[in-house]
């Protein structure tokens, strides 16, 4: 009698421990199969309307209707999964699934080489950008952030439109007319040389709080793309606006490592293809949205000026001679483009 207890205890452990790896997402019959339904938690810093977040909610369509419904995306908008520090570690530990970060923020967890994303003026144009990140270095740079041992892979990027510095009440022309200004900028060396260079002054400051230093004038301007100088109202209190596009940065869609591991070759295949075709997609509707945001921005009465972008590029040369040497290759391909 104990015997056949025994056995019986031994069944029910054995199918438990099998139904504990299949909610794990651990390998198991039905996934060999491929008829387990899999959601993967995917990590936004953007609201549900921006361009960007667009961009994953048509991959997301692509990629339930190409697997029957059997890959799908749960999409976590405006940082409700955590900060960007706490997604990358999220996906180093595979507590998210995929996430959408720009180069910087990837390039302090082990991708130094994305740092080169940050340098002042390195694309001649949006085009010029795009071009590079589809070429065969460019994958090469996106692909190195796995090979870095990130546990991180990285499916490719959204490209949009530059960032560009704005003000609250002066009609900034050159780079001479920033001496003295305070600027909010994002947090970096790279960044803060940059602004040191043109004669400002770097300010840290909270982007959740960067529109009450503006009205307040704790910093005199600051630097956004032209989406996020509308979405975040800052029309309403800075009224001047100069395309200099110190920044092209891509945004980076990836993928946790350990996640990516779990699945089949053909679910890598068909997640990347599905990722592959959103990026015209993307470039559609984000270069419409930014000729709808322009045409808000001059409607608000800010002054946007086109300024001579070689003279600016020019005054950040010091920036280039301190952190060059270390991205020389990468800049050489790019140069190669122009």
């Amino acid at each position: 009698m104990r015997g056949k207890w025994c056995i019986v205890l031994a069944l029910v452990i054995c199918l438990v421990a099998g139904t504990a790896n299949l909610f794990a997402g651990g390998s198991n019959e039905s996934e060999a199969a491929g008829d387990e339904k899999i959601v993967f938690r995917f990590a936004l810093q953007q609201g549900q309307d921006h361009p960007l977040t667009k961009g994953i909610q048509r991959f997301n369509e692509l990629l339930t209707e190409r697997s029957g419904g059997r890959l799908s995306f749960q999409l976590y908008y405006s940082g409700v999964l955590g900060s960007k520090a706490s997604t990358i570690q999220g996906l180093q530990t595979g507590t998210i699934d995929a996430a959408m970060l720009m180069g910087g923020v990837v390039a302090d967890y082990g991708a130094p080489l994305l740092k080169v994303f940050c340098l002042p003026y390195l694309f001649d144009s949006l085009d010029h950008a795009r071009a590079f990140e589809k070429s065969e270095n460019g994958r090469a740079l996106f692909d190195y952030i796995q090979e870095a041992g990130t546990r991180i892979v990285c499916l490719g990027a959204y490209q949009e439109s530059a960032r560009n510095y704005f003000f609250v009440d002066k009609d900034v022309q050159k780079p001479s007319d920033m001496q003295g200004l305070l600027i909010r900028c994002q947090e970096g060396a790279v960044y803060y040389d940059a602004i040191e260079a043109l004669g400002a002054t770097a300010q840290s400051v909270d982007f959740s709080e960067l529109f009450t230093a503006l009205q307040s004038g704790i910093v005199d301007g600051a630097e956004q793309p032209l989406s996020g100088f509308v979405t975040n109202a800052y029309p309403e209190i800075a009224k001047y606006y100069i395309l200099d596009q110190h920044e092209i940065s891509p945004n980076l869609i990836l993928f946790s490592e350990p996640v990516w591991n779990k699945l089949s070759a053909e679910d890598q295949a068909l997640i990347q293809e599905c990722f592959d075709e959103t990026v015209p997609y993307f470039e559609e509707i984000s270069d419409a949205a930014d000729a709808d945001y322009m045409q808000q921005i001059l409607d608000a009465g800010v002054k946007v000026t086109e300024v001579n972008v070689s003279e600016w590029k020019d005054a950040c040369a010091s920036v280039y001679d301190e952190y060059g040497d270390e991205y020389a290759e990468i800049i050489a391909q790019i140069d190669a483009m122009r």
